[in-house]
């Protein structure tokens, strides 16, 4: 659905980026629709896609209200139409959910597994789906002596190993959760932490795990204070800065290619540039994606592909870059779609690699690419 944004582009996304699997195809065998829109009762901010393979077509939505009654809502295709299916109650607006990820690809395997969805807000919550409801499973606290708690920014599940989930705070910290589970991920039972560990000057903005070495082990962070940190969970006692931003600028989020381990992506608060780093060339970002023309919100890598990512913005856009040029500067993006609202969140199908979630609004629109 989206469009080139110049003359001699191929139009639409003719270009490699959607997989071609079956996330085009209605159940029957009818043609899906190239965009379905959403309408929540609440503003929207949090979105995810479910990474479950027999749950593909499914998402999970957060409210943006600014008091202390806030929504969780799971919306599933049906009928070749996007249906809420599940709403539950969460103090405070969720900075961000996330499913239980598909460890290793699990395929078949990981419909045995218990669907669980995590949520940050004032902790990390992670709750048990079924059909029609969802039940807290756990609350993971690690403030137990105090009244007050440190809200949580955001977090990341460890993909190599679903028992690790990574939090990042305004306290300037980062928490490493374990989560006990029995043989299999089925039955959450408790969690505990792992470590916890000052990881910024400031306010720790955004938290993911790499896919270097073996997959669990490496994490970064963004914050406050402008820069990029990276930690290895077995040599916690040092880290390493692998950019700051020129200005000092809060950067707010990062997220690693989720198929070249040695890129990622960031971008500094009020800003309309995303930055992408090459870790074995720290302190100067390989290139500037620089066309939106209002500060950027959020940006999906595309599953399947090293080379594509998508970024969106208060200028309605969201725009898909092809980086196989890098080092080279990469100029315009090759695909641009222009929403009704200002995009806060973008996610690219981990399953359904031809669709790419968007919110603005009150609305959540689903992509096809």
């Amino acid at each position: 659905f989206f469009q080139s944004q110049y003359a001699g582009i191929v139009t639409g996304m003719g270009v490699g980026v959607g997989s071609g699997v079956s996330g085009g195809v209605a159940h029957g065998g009818a043609k899906r629709k190239e965009i379905y829109k959403y309408e929540a009762p609440w503003p929207v901010y949090s979105m995810n896609w479910s990474a479950r393979p027999d749950k593909g077509f499914r998402l999970a939505l957060g409210s943006f209200v600014e008091e202390y009654n806030n929504k969780v809502q799971i919306v599933c295709m049906e009928d070749d139409r996007l249906t809420p299916k599940c709403v539950f109650d969460h103090p405070y607006p969720t900075t961000k959910v996330m499913w239980l990820p598909d460890a290793k690809n699990a395929g078949a395997a990981a419909t045995c597994q218990a669907d669980l969805l995590a949520t940050s807000g004032d902790y990390l919550r992670v709750w048990r789906v079924a059909d029609s409801e969802a039940k807290l499973e756990c609350l993971l606290n690690n403030n137990k002596n105090s009244d007050f708690c440190a809200p949580l920014t955001s977090f990341d599940w460890n993909e190599t190993d679903p028992n690790i989930i990574g939090t990042a705070s305004i306290d300037t910290t980062c928490t490493i959760w374990g989560l006990e589970t029995g043989q299999a991920i089925s039955r959450v039972v408790s969690g505990h932490v792992k470590t916890q560990l000052i990881a910024h000057d400031k306010e720790v903005y955004d938290i993911a795990f790499s896919r270097q070495g073996n997959g669990r082990d490496l994490f970064a962070s963004v914050g406050a204070d402008g820069s990029v940190r990276m930690f290895d969970l077995r040599h916690l006692e040092h880290s390493t800065i692998i950019y700051e931003d020129p200005s000092h600028s809060a950067l707010l989020r990062l997220a690693w290619n989720r198929q070249d381990p040695n890129y990622l992506a960031t971008f500094a608060a009020d800003s309309n540039e995303v930055a992408l780093l090459d870790t074995r060339v720290p302190c100067t970002p390989v290139a500037k994606l620089t066309n939106h023309r209002a500060c950027v919100n959020g940006f999906a890598w595309a599953p399947h592909s090293p080379k594509h990512i998508c970024t969106a913005g208060d200028d309605h856009q969201a725009l898909i870059w092809d980086i196989q040029s890098v080092p080279r500067p990469v100029d315009d993006p090759i695909l641009a779609y222009t929403a009704a609202g200002e995009i806060n969140q973008v996610q690219w199908g981990s399953l359904l690699t031809d669709w790419i979630a968007i919110c603005y609004n009150n609305c959540l629109e689903v992509l096809r690419v």
